[in-house]
């Protein structure tokens, strides 16, 4: 990560990775297939042990609403904390373009993002805060990638991923929420 931070991923050699870390290309290659799966381990570790947190306590909190959940889980996602922004945004772009690798690092769904925000949209049916006629996981499947796509060409092109993820939020919430009951 040094090494991507000094001269960016592209501009990076595996064999200076090497170098830098002191092992081998067959220890290297064991663990990351691509130079760009060391983006992934990052995120992945993002995803474990801060992502998953902020979900995780915004479900515990029954006084939040189930947007506010999401909301908080998608910005947690989105704000680096231990990686440079725009590692961090370079590693957001390669979970979408190879999830499948993304969820090997991971470790625990095949697709963590998405198994997330189901678990999240799950609760907020139990709450009657979701419409119960849709189904969790395929709407995660339309939330995640509404809000994460944008967020991410946001983010490359310089802009504000955050506000870009709420928007597209908002505009997709509206077809997930349950109605009050009239009468």
């Amino acid at each position: 990560m040094a090494r991507y931070r000094q001269v960016g991923v592209a501009d990076t050699k595996v064999e200076d990775v090497i170098a830098d870390a002191g092992v081998s290309w067959a220890t290297f290659f064991r663990y990351f297939p691509r130079k760009e799966d060391v983006l992934l381990e990052g995120i992945a570790r993002h995803f474990r042990d801060h992502v998953r947190h902020v979900a995780d306590r915004s479900l515990a909190d029954r006084r939040l609403r189930t947007k506010t959940a999401l909301e908080r889980t998608f910005a947690a996602l989105l704000e680096p904390v231990e990686m440079p922004r725009a590692l961090h945004i370079a590693a957001l772009l390669e979970v979408l373009a190879s999830p499948p690798r993304f969820a090997a690092f991971v470790g625990d769904h095949p697709q963590p993002v998405i198994g997330l925000v189901a678990e999240i949209l799950a609760e907020g049916q139990r709450r009657g805060e979701v419409r119960a006629d849709v189904e969790a996981s395929l709407a995660a499947v339309a939330l995640s990638a509404g809000a994460m796509f944008p967020a991410a060409q946001a983010a490359e092109a310089g802009g504000d991923p955050l506000a870009s993820a709420r928007w597209a939020l908002d505009l997709l919430w509206d077809g997930l929420a349950a109605r009050p009951r009239r009468g």
